[in-house]
């Protein structure tokens, strides 16, 4: 299953945010983060973890490391990281 994740990079260029969907970055309650104000890239990714290594490649950053281990989605048997995001690359298994 495809899903779409945005990078934001900060205006003064210190900071870079991943986050799911179109954005721009907010916060729990709606509000706008600060400071995320260009948008770099629309990444197209099964999970957050390949939007994550997507990002890494992209800025030249070390590989990204998923949290903890991983284990068959319980709904197709796919590898998918629990303890992450819990979504799952092949089907629309969500946390």
């Amino acid at each position: 299953m495809e899903r779409i994740f945005t990078a934001w990079q900060s205006s003064d260029g210190s900071q870079i945010t991943l986050i799911a969907g179109e954005g721009p970055p907010t916060f729990a309650n709606g509000e706008l983060q600060p400071d995320c104000d260009v948008m770099l890239w629309r990444i197209v990714a099964g999970s957050w973890e390949e939007a994550a290594a997507i990002r890494n490649l992209r800025l030249g950053w070390e590989p990204y490391i998923p949290s903890g281990e991983a284990a068959p989605c319980p709904d197709c048997g796919a590898s998918y990281y629990p303890n992450g995001s819990g979504q799952c690359w092949n089907c629309a298994r969500e946390a």
